[in-house]
């Protein structure tokens, strides 16, 4: 919390000085009418930074918990709509290795043992969109960051994908240096074109609903997400916690070491531990689109539904590890 005291300390002169001009030019309309640079405001408050919305996670399975999430009809017909992903959102059949629930704005990608991308079991990553005010998708925009300089999302990688016989722009990623680190995090650009490209149709910007617009279902349960928990190395807990305040997302509680942080239209649960052998998410909790009481385990993961709240615990599935 140090830093919010560099922040409101130029501030409050900030407002200060704007008062004191309102209040002289409401008392002599003779003084000339100062033009104020709302931009360089913006950036003393802090609020010049990028938009950010949380887009999806991912998290690699086991055997037992993969067969039997993708084999379990009943509850994949209720639960939401799986597919195999781009570009035809194909339904996934008994030779996928990766599969994709689909929900309104955010979706959760679920990789099998072995899956084409290699990752281990127990890998996890978290995905987020950024927005830069007042500019388009172009392929030398930048994060805007509260503090410039830093090693914070300084790497970046544009994301190409084949639709038809092109190769689409889908995305440039920005992320932290984290070698080592079993829960990746980055923060997206999207570019409105590829969903041209994809329902051949324009669209000015890219939006999430838009992209699910055909996977989504809301006669499914499953709605998107509204809380992530991670248990993560001291490591990560600091990258995690400073990427987040760099792009300006709000501390919402703070109960000793464990951190809420409001990142978008969800909010992150942070804890660091001393005992854990690498970074992982622990829960996940999802709005659903009606009201429903089971309970259902698949293999090491158990998904409790409350009412219009389901709560995916993964706990189990690091049992192995420490």
């Amino acid at each position: 919390m140090r830093y919010l005291v560099r922040i409101f300390g130029p501030c409050c002169l900030l407002v200060a000085f704007l008062t004191g001009l309102v209040s002289c030019q409401e008392n002599n309309p003779s003084v000339t009418s100062t033009k104020i640079d709302h931009a360089k405001i913006d950036a003393l408050f802090g609020k010049n930074v990028s938009e950010v919305l949380f887009d999806h996670l991912y998290v690699v399975l086991d055997s037992s918990s993969y067969a039997d999430l993708t084999q379990n009809t009943s509850w994949k017909n209720s639960y939401a709509f799986i597919d195999k992903g781009l570009p035809d959102f194909d339904v996934i059949d008994d030779q996928s290795t990766s599969c994709y629930l689909r929900g309104h704005r955010h979706y959760i990608e679920i990789l099998g043992p072995h899956n084409e991308y290699k990752e281990p079991v127990g890998k996890s990553g978290i995905g987020f969109s950024l927005r830069n005010k007042g500019e388009h998708f172009h392929l030398g925009v930048k994060p805007r960051l509260k503090q410039a300089g830093s090693s914070y999302l300084s790497n970046s990688e544009v994301v190409d994908m084949p639709i038809g016989n092109q190769e689409a722009t889908w995305f440039k990623a920005f992320y932290s240096p984290s070698a080592g680190s079993w829960l990746d995090t980055w923060y997206a650009f999207y570019n409105p074109a590829f969903l041209d490209s994809l329902y051949h149709k324009e669209h000015p910007d890219y939006s999430r609903e838009d992209f699910l617009q055909q996977s989504y279902s809301k006669d499914r349960l499953f709605e998107g997400i509204r809380e992530i928990s991670l248990s993560c190395t001291p490591e990560d807990y600091k990258r995690i916690g400073q990427e987040l305040r760099f792009l300006g997302c709000r501390l919402l509680e703070k109960k000793g070491d464990r951190l809420s942080i409001g990142s978008g239209d969800i909010t992150i649960n942070i804890s660091p531990s001393n005992t854990v052998e690498f970074s992982r998410i622990t829960r996940i909790h999802c709005g659903i689109n009606a009201e429903d009481f089971s309970v259902i385990k698949l293999g090491n993961i158990t998904i409790t539904n409350r009412g219009k709240e389901s709560i995916w615990n993964l706990e189990n599935l690091y049992k192995d590890y420490h």
